[in-house]
């Protein structure tokens, strides 16, 4: 009795910081899209230049993740995310003040390099502290992060009419500075190994031939292109979502409150399909059934727009558990946690680089067409790609050892 009771808050302490560092990946970038026409309006910017806006955290991601793990092996798990979350404030500070437009793309790039620091390593932590249940607490902090970015972008509209856009944009520091409050908690107490012994895998080591076997895998490089696609289209939407509304009539506010249902609508994605995978070792099926809403929604948008409300819904149940299955992938398709470390790194890198393009791409095609249906047509194709391409990585197989041929 006496045992249980002194492990339980260390366990406790464990899932609140994860969820609350969870909690800090989206709100800054998401609280942009449902105001991304009026910082047009008030700024001068084409939609190809807030198109660029809307994509340079997703390019700041990639440019990040693939060094993440050199810090990680320097400084260890617990330092590196205090920092970046502390850098997080910073950014999104920098990012509202004024000297427009400046600031404003500095402090997206410092904010987005914090976020993507984080990216890269909170699934490492999720698969050392919750080694047999890396799907349910993989949901749950999707679940984490998709609420705070529903609430941001429901807010942001409104916050924006009452304190202006800029100070709207700074809100999300506030979040920042509980996220790093409580997670230097663990600077403290120390993580799991403190209160019950890890084996010796479980550690980051200083070097070893695993490190570069990533990028010799095929299976490695199937998991880096279906992150990349599904989480151009999570971006396409975020950005454009909202300017997609008001295209066919809807009000900026209601724009932005789709934006929210959108985000908001993947809490129940990732709780129930997190159970589902939890119970399930071969995942093909989910990626299938996930793509398919995506294409389902994404038709609605063009062929019944005055439901684009309910559209939105459809396909933020798709987005959100689709980047809950890449993410699960990415823990679970390797063999150690550096392993791992190397294909969150590498995922994210390349997957980035993929995801930055579709909003700039839509940007731009509405600027020359003034219409938002080429773009959705080709959200279509690239679902197509992505839901293709997660049959094969959804198997149950995993990352050869370096000491094998990938």
């Amino acid at each position: 009795m006496g045992q249980r009771h002194s492990v339980a808050p260390s366990r406790l302490l464990l899932v609140a910081t994860v969820l609350v560092v969870a909690a800090n990946l989206r709100p800054a970038i998401t609280l942009v899209g449902p105001l991304i026409e009026r910082i047009g309006a008030e700024t001068g910017m084409s939609a190809a230049a807030l198109g660029v806006l809307g994509a340079l955290p997703v390019f700041t991601f990639a440019a990040v993740s693939l060094f993440v793990h050199l810090l990680a092996r320097r400084w260890s798990l617990e330092p590196v995310i205090t920092a970046a979350l502390g850098i997080l404030v910073l950014g999104t500070l920098l990012r509202a003040a004024p000297g427009l437009p400046y600031s404003l793309f500095a402090g997206t790039i410092i904010l987005a390099a914090a976020v993507g620091v984080v990216n890269v390593l909170l699934p490492i932590v999720v698969r050392r502290d919750f080694p047999d249940r890396v799907p349910m607490m993989t949901g749950a902090y999707t679940a984490a992060l998709t609420a705070v970015a529903s609430v941001a972008s429901g807010i942001a509209v409104p916050l924006a009419d009452g304190i202006g856009w800029q100070y709207a944009l700074a809100s999300a520091a506030l979040v920042a500075v509980v996220g790093t409050a409580l997670w230097s908690l663990r600077l403290r107490r120390g993580h799991a190994a403190a209160d019950r012994p890890q084996p010796a895998e479980e550690a980051l080591p200083a070097e070893r031939p695993a490190e570069r076997s990533v990028w010799r895998s095929g299976l490695a490089w199937q998991v880096a292109l279906f992150f990349g696609l599904q989480a151009s289209m999570f971006y396409f939407l975020l950005t454009w979502l909202a300017a997609i509304h008001t295209y066919h009539g809807f009000s900026e506010r209601a724009g932005g409150y789709s934006v929210a249902a959108y985000q908001g609508i993947g809490i129940i994605g990732t709780l129930t399909v997190g159970r589902l995978m939890q119970r399930l070792d071969d995942h093909r099926w989910v990626a299938l059934g996930l793509g398919t809403a995506m294409a389902a929604g994404l038709c609605g948008m063009l062929a019944l727009p005055a439901l684009m409300p309910l559209w939105a819904m459809v396909c933020g149940f798709a987005s959100t558990s689709t980047l809950l299955l890449a993410m699960t992938m990415i823990s679970l398709r390797a063999n150690s946690p550096e392993q791992s470390t190397q294909l969150s790194g590498m995922a994210q890198g390349l997957g980035y680089i993929i995801a930055g393009s579709l909003p700039i791409l839509a940007g731009t095609v509405f600027d020359a067409t003034g219409s938002w249906v080429p773009s959705l047509g080709a959200a279509l194709a690239v679902t197509a790609v992505y839901t293709a391409i997660g049959w094969f990585c959804g198997r149950n197989v995993h990352i050869r050892p370096a000491e094998q041929r990938a």
